[in-house]
């Protein structure tokens, strides 16, 4: 007798040994999850929970954060080295106002500079001062010839020397063509010889006392109500209002008066003359620090800027030498929206182009621009330099740059757009805290070794700063700086680390790849947890947007974990794994049953 052959169900196991990290896309590869929450890729190919946080203080308002040997950062208008405040020079005020708020805070040498505030703090000295001076007064002020020494040249009679016999130094004015020249008798050759650099002496009280020789200042004098055949001559530019100005650079300096490259007929004195000399710093929206210089760009995005080599408080010293202040104009249309220095580079970022400027050692810097993905209108603060590469937030995804073009690193976040992205790096870890259209943040992790994304919490980050080997990062939500490994930049007398915390992964869908139904008839995870550790696992069927909950597992010490899985049939299916405390997950091992396509 004959009976029915029933053939033999199908049956296979998936082992995923290796977790790819993020991906929020429509099919993820195996081994990769569709959303996660507090994961990392650190201890690759095992599944993990990131490590917990330090607590390193609480601020109050939290303005900058920069790593300068010490962790430097500005909190309620204070500027803090290690936890300790600096004290600055009487009426130097680091603004509260919002603003001025954030800062822009750079470093060049012992210098630390902030703006808008255009203040300089010398980390060494403690030393610290306005980049930009001002003397503005109305009193009485002379104008005197002046010799390449900076000591005034004065009258004999009505001429600058004995016209009877002229002694070995003596000066005269000479005009010829409508040209005048100042020459010097030599009594040696009996030789007037004319003087090829020549200086003027401004004096009145206190007027040298806020600059310093060499400062590149402009010099304005209102001419109304006097008479002076050399104004135009001295001030050349015509400012309205009967200012006449001249950009000119200090020679020589005393408290009441200064030396500057000028010509002088005959010398002046006025009773009451209102003079105003400034030593002015450009309003820029970026800094950062090349070649002992700090590049700046203009807030209207068409200028960049460079201080005099190795003096951040000189912007407009133009002699025609390889020190000078470099400014120059960029046509292009937008506004800045970032600045980095990149391989000895300055570059300078609009949404839509690339700006790098080639330095110059004879101070004939180049600017070149490239149309390409710039960094996007608010995520200024996305770029960052990790293993030689640059990355940073553009308008539709994350980039990174070697110097050629922009390569796109973020295909794994999916369509998701994202804006106002705050970055950080360590240890090859690209940390960007961003914010999605309904403007709720998230902070991801792109691990550059094994090119995987991670996915951590809704942090909303302020300020990231590599410092030793950790990241600090100040927390938007509580104003609390903390510690990406947990550790501590100096001796914080309330230091903490973060409490247990929750954490998810759940894997794109399962099944997709196979037109048939099918079952899920058993689950095995291998899992590694300390003492106090839960793990739950739950399974979602054709996107049922129901979880079930399968199982839980909790203990210590590694061991393989069989998931009780009634068999369902069914077309696809996800699960999802979530924990809180430590744990280690070394591989989820899938039985499926294959079914027909009814």
């Amino acid at each position: 007798m004959q009976y029915p052959y029933l053939n033999d169900i199908e049956r296979y196991r998936e082992m995923t040994t290796a977790f790819n990290g993020y991906c929020h896309k429509l099919t993820c590869e195996d081994g990769q999850f569709y959303d996660q929450k507090n994961m990392t890729s650190v201890y690759y190919p095992v599944l993990s929970p990131r490590d917990r946080r330090g607590i390193v203080r609480k601020m109050i308002a939290p303005a900058g954060i920069l790593d300068k040997e010490s962790l430097v950062w500005i909190d309620d208008g204070i500027l803090y080295l290690d936890g300790e405040e600096c004290v600055l020079a009487d009426g130097i005020t680091i603004s509260k106002d919002a603003d001025k708020c954030p800062k822009q805070m750079e470093k060049m040498g012992a210098f630390i500079i902030i703006m808008p505030d255009k203040i300089w703090y010398n980390a060494e000295t403690k030393e610290s001062g306005y980049m930009e001076a001002t003397f503005d007064v109305t009193d009485k002020v002379t104008v005197t010839l002046a010799d390449g020494k900076g000591n005034a040249i004065t009258w004999h009679d009505t001429a600058y020397y004995d016209s009877n016999e002229p002694a070995d130094g003596d000066y005269m004015m000479s005009t010829q063509n409508g040209s005048t020249t100042l020459k010097q008798y030599s009594k040696s050759t009996a030789i007037w010889a004319i003087v090829s650099t020549t200086y003027i002496q401004i004096g009145a009280t206190g007027i040298g006392k806020n600059f310093a020789k060499d400062d590149g200042v402009k010099i304005s004098v209102d001419t109304t109500g006097i008479t002076w055949d050399d104004i135009e001559n001295i001030f050349v530019n015509d400012d309205g209002d009967n200012i006449r100005s001249n950009n000119m650079i200090i020679y020589d300096i005393k408290d009441d008066c200064i030396t500057v490259p000028a010509i002088l007929k005959e010398n002046k004195t006025f009773d009451s003359l209102h003079i105003k000399v400034e030593r002015k710093t450009p309003d820029m929206s970026f800094i950062t620090e090349c070649n002992n210089r700090i590049w700046g760009c203009s807030k209207d995005g068409h200028e960049i800027y460079c201080c005099k080599l190795g003096d951040v408080k000189n912007w407009n010293c133009f002699q025609g030498i390889s020190t000078d202040s470099y400014a120059a104009t960029v046509g292009s249309d937008g506004k800045f929206t970032g600045a980095v220095t990149y391989q000895t580079y300055p570059i300078f970022f609009k949404e839509d182009s690339l700006i790098k400027v080639y330095v110059s050692a004879s101070g004939a810097h180049q600017i070149k621009e490239t149309k390409c993905r710039g960094v996007q209108r608010g995520s200024e603060r996305s770029l960052c330099i990790m293993n030689e590469v640059l990355y940073y937030k553009s308008t539709t995804d994350v980039c990174s740059y070697a110097g050629s073009i922009p390569v796109s690193i973020s295909e794994s976040l999916g369509q998701v757009r994202y804006h106002d992205a705050v970055g950080g790096t360590i240890n090859s870890r690209y940390f960007l805290s961003m914010k999605d259209k309904d403007n709720m943040s998230h902070l991801f992790v792109f691990d550059a070794k094994r090119n995987l994304w991670s996915k951590e919490d809704n942090t909303t980050v302020l300020y990231f700063c590599a410092h030793d080997d950790d990241l600090y990062f100040v927390d938007a939500s509580d104003s609390i700086m903390k510690s990406v490994y947990g550790t501590l930049p100096y001796d914080v007398p309330e230091k903490d680390i973060e409490k247990r915390f929750k954490w998810m992964a759940e894997s794109g869908n399962i099944g997709y790849s196979m037109p048939d139904n099918k079952y899920i008839s058993r689950v095995n995870v291998r899992i590694g947890m300390e003492v106090g550790t839960n793990v739950d696992f739950y399974i979602q069927y054709d996107s049922s947007d129901v979880w079930e909950h399968k199982f839980n597992m909790s203990g210590k010490g590694t061991r393989t974990y069989t998931v009780p899985v009634i068999p369902r049939r069914c077309d696809h299916f996800k699960y999802k794994i979530v924990g809180e405390g430590t744990a280690k997950i070394y591989s989820v091992t899938k039985t499926i049953e294959q079914g027909s396509d009814i």
